[in-house]
């Protein structure tokens, strides 16, 4: 089924385009990754699909066009908390759930659910404001689940976590697609995407530029494989250039002890093993070599021309 079905939608904000005729479909059970740097329009045609914010043109269907319930099918989980930091974590919950109209027998054990599936359990009596900034960020999710949902929009959800943090937010996410949940992500974690999305989309100023699974646009848009050789003392100027006749390229580079070789044609990487037999015939101490593989950095890069630094 297409949970999310967005047909040429165009937003203008008086004179100023910020959405150009943009479209995709999200399947079901899918983790759809929104990614793009600042005034891409994730913000904005995430707002659309939750009905904040209407589109100028085009349109966007939820469930294919089922409209029972809906509000209770969908889910935000903000990058900032939205709870009330004078309340218990547990008193959080009961109060969400009461609000998103659960009925007094369903609170108990949905309150429990979460409060055990978010390790949030231990800290049931403790107020809100008390709570690490992780967990903080654990209550956000419980209370946004609280009626738990089909579709979950994810706002930058691991931004500002420490790296054990953010593995436990990975599983989680994962563990709402296995439970059979719809899934977008807004992120600027390159490492995030391609590891919990099942297809991306990019963005650029509006516009929407390529969609598809990680490894495909990777493989498509994420360009050569490097052979990175530390050398201890360098190579000389003269060999690198009978190296760089003997591969046929001249982007062979050597910045300090470092020599990087790409992947730029068929048979090199039998032609780098024989330019290795070769330094440590004339004498060079291979100390080290790495293979830097290309990802969904470079997909960006490639792509727009531009890094994914800036946070939105």
């Amino acid at each position: 089924m297409k949970v999310v079905s967005v047909k040429n939608v165009s937003k203008f904000y008086g004179q100023k385009q910020v959405l150009d005729n943009v479209s995709f479909d999200i399947e079901e059970k899918e983790i759809f990754g929104l990614l793009g740097s600042n005034g891409a329009g994730k913000s904005t045609i995430t707002s659309i699909i939750l009905g904040l914010e209407k589109q100028s043109s085009g349109n966007v269907v939820l469930f294919e066009g089922q409209k029972k319930n809906l509000k209770k099918r969908i889910a935000l989980v903000p990058q900032s908390t939205a709870f009330y930091k004078d309340f218990s974590v547990e008193k959080n919950l009961r109060f969400f759930a009461s609000v998103c109209g659960l009925k007094s027998k369903q609170i108990k054990p949905r309150v429990k659910f979460l409060m055990s599936w978010l390790s949030l359990e231990p800290f049931k009596d403790v107020k809100a404001g008390h709570l690490s900034g992780g967990y903080q960020r654990l209550l956000n999710i419980a209370c946004s689940l609280v009626h738990d949902p089909e579709l979950i929009f994810f706002d930058e959800p691991t931004v500002g976590l420490d790296p054990k943090m953010r593995q436990m937010f990975w599983l989680k996410i994962q563990d709402l697609k296995a439970a059979g949940k719809t899934i977008i992500i807004t992120t600027h974690y390159m490492d995030e995407a391609e590891k919990l999305c099942t297809k991306l989309a990019l963005m650029k100023n509006g516009k929407m530029l390529v969609i598809g699974k990680p490894r495909e646009l990777i493989s498509q848009y994420g360009g050569i494989k490097v052979m990175i050789f530390n050398i201890t003392g360098g190579v000389k100027k003269e060999d690198i250039q009978k190296i760089r006749t003997v591969l046929n390229q001249f982007t062979v580079i050597s910045r300090d002890e470092l020599l990087f070789i790409p992947f730029e044609q068929e048979h090199t990487f039998e032609k780098v093993i024989a330019v290795t037999e070769w330094l440590m015939k004339k004498g060079y101490n291979i100390s080290s070599s790495i293979t830097k593989e290309p990802n969904l950095e470079d997909v960006f890069l490639n792509i727009t021309g531009e890094g994914m630094k800036q946070q939105e």
